[in-house]
């Protein structure tokens, strides 16, 4: 789980975005300021739809810390471990990228949101089939397999 940083018509806004251990993104949310409650709104909303994740990774930000303590307080992430490496987060943060390219289309937080959804969409068809090596429904495995006679 991570924060990066946008500009949504000339001011900075704050995209929390989460991932799993594959690279496929799991929740995203664009919020106007980078406190507590946004990451602990963002936290509940992970919880809710995925549960209590087995390993959670973070960079050190002071909000992410303070909502990860205000859930740990309340009963969540008991039997979780946390980890804050710098270099474990490398694989988000990586992520970024295609999203922050395009910030000048960004003109409102709605329009924001509804781009980086599309966005984080085009991307999870790339990655899948590319883990697949099948885009566009032409899989290079399939077609050597077929042609040397192979059954799958």
């Amino acid at each position: 789980m991570d924060e990066t940083y946008i500009k949504v018509k000339g001011k900075w806004c704050y995209l929390y975005r989460a991932i799993d251990s594959s690279g496929r993104t799991l929740d995203r949310s664009l919020r106007k300021k980078r406190d507590s409650r946004a990451a602990y709104a963002f936290f509940k909303h992970l919880i809710k739809h995925f549960g209590n994740p087995r390993v959670l990774v973070t960079d050190k930000a002071p909000s992410l810390a303070c909502a990860f303590n205000q859930l740990k307080t309340e009963g969540y992430f008991d039997s979780m471990t946390h980890r804050t490496s710098k270099y474990l987060n490398n694989i988000i943060e990586q992520n970024h990228r295609p999203i922050k390219k395009r910030h000048k289309l960004y003109q409102s937080i709605s329009t924001a949101s509804s781009t980086i959804k599309g966005i984080e969409t085009i991307h999870a068809l790339y990655k899948s089939s590319r883990k697949e090596f099948n885009l566009f429904g032409f899989s290079v495995t399939q077609e050597i397999n077929q042609l040397l006679g192979v059954s799958a």
